[in-house]
């Protein structure tokens, strides 16, 4: 299997678990999880346009540049993706528990919409 499929599996997988910690009230992880899974499949599509970089800041302003700023995707998926950063930072390194639920769980169907979205885009590529 190849890498950006590997990558949007992962992606695929944090969007589960972070559905099941939503569950859980568990709503930093939940923030971590999603965000993860946006970054990742950002990279996956970056990989699938022979794309590479190797830093999470990297990353998320190549992502921007490539797919954002050229007007393929909307101005949104970057807010969402630099939100969802925002979110995970807190989250995962205040010393109280930070996301509410409301914000978690926004955050969550946002990053489906993303994660899906980026996987249509690559499947769309490899068939034209």
């Amino acid at each position: 299997m190849d890498q950006p499929r590997l990558l949007f599996n992962k992606s695929q997988k944090f969007l589960r678990s972070a559905s099941v910690l939503l569950e859980l009230e568990d709503y930093d992880s939940v923030a971590s999880r999603a965000y993860f899974a946006m970054f990742y499949a950002a990279q996956a599509l970056l990989m699938h346009r022979r794309i590479n970089v190797a830093t999470q800041q990297g990353i998320r302003s190549a992502f921007v540049s490539a797919f954002v700023e050229s007007g393929e995707l909307p101005e949104r998926a970057a807010e969402v993706l630099n939100y969802g950063q925002r979110l995970q930072e807190v989250a995962d390194y205040a010393h109280q528990f930070s996301t509410s639920a409301q914000d978690a769980e926004e955050l969550l169907q946002e990053a489906e919409a993303f994660v899906n979205t980026l996987e249509v885009l690559s499947r769309d590529a490899e068939h034209a």
